[in-house]
């Protein structure tokens, strides 16, 4: 298999994915969007939900005659059951899925909507590219982009799209959910920051730091799967660091027995 048959064919497995992701979330926000007019049990509630009133009575009679009726609900429902399914069969069949089984706390569904996030692989040429386009860029002084409270003439980059943002927080929930080698990368991240900082912005930095780390290797793996180049990082590349310190996908597995 020459190399461009081998990057086309790839690039047409990330953009399945992304097709079936954008698919199901859709799906989902429809159905979430009228599930309290068509099925108000389904909502996990302590409180007792209340008669439905007249306003509503007439509301459901307006959105049936819509075409927003108990069936769109369900067909909804069942495309976002379809669309998840075809996210997780595509996804293991997707060279970084080895990857994603041998690392605890990942499952087909986050390599599928990893590679949804990630995009044109080819186009990100380097990691820092990368990070740029999932949203994990630095500014120029090396800090992150963020709001300030009270000022409004902050330099702010618009992070990443839409949906990369939501798949970045559904990636990193499973951080410490599992207790892995996942989570081992970020409590070191987390104990390696000064003590005087605020609880929350040692947790925060622990989790951005474990992901930047976790999409390098990722990267460098989905690059290298297409018949990519794959430039080793800026500090072992050009600064020469010991490689000693240099973290590979397989770090992040969980060890065998």
């Amino acid at each position: 298999m020459t190399t461009t048959t081998k990057l086309e064919e790839g690039l047409a497995l990330d953009r399945a994915c992304l097709k079936a992701w954008f698919t199901m979330h859709e799906a989902q926000r429809q159905r979430m969007r009228f599930q309290r007019f068509w099925h108000p049990e389904l909502f996990n509630t302590k409180v007792e939900p209340r008669p439905q009133s007249y306003a509503t009575e007439v509301f459901k009679e307006v959105l049936d005659s819509m075409g927003y009726g108990p069936d769109y609900y369900d067909r909804m429902a069942n495309t976002e059951a379809n669309a998840k399914a075809d996210l997780e069969r595509v996804a293991r069949t997707h060279p970084l899925w080895e990857h994603f089984e041998a690392i605890k706390g990942l499952s087909a569904y986050t390599c599928g909507a990893y590679v949804a996030a990630a995009g044109r692989i080819d186009k990100a040429h380097t990691i820092a590219a990368h990070w740029k386009g999932m949203g994990l860029d630095v500014l120029p002084d090396g800090t992150v982009p963020r709001r300030i409270r009270g000022k409004k003439d902050v330099e702010r980059k618009i992070p990443a799209l839409p949906h990369v943002t939501m798949i970045g927080e559904q990636i990193r929930a499973q951080f410490l959910r599992p207790q892995g080698r996942l989570s081992e990368f970020y409590y070191g991240f987390k104990g390696a920051e000064p003590p005087d900082k605020q609880k929350i912005y040692r947790h925060k930095s622990a989790l951005r730091l474990t992901q930047k780390l976790l999409y390098a290797c990722l990267w460098r793996e989905h690059r290298l799967a297409y018949g990519l180049d794959a430039p080793m990082p800026y500090a072992f590349d050009l600064l020469k660091h010991d490689l000693g310190h240099y973290i590979t996908i397989q770090d992040f597995y969980e060890p065998q027995g």
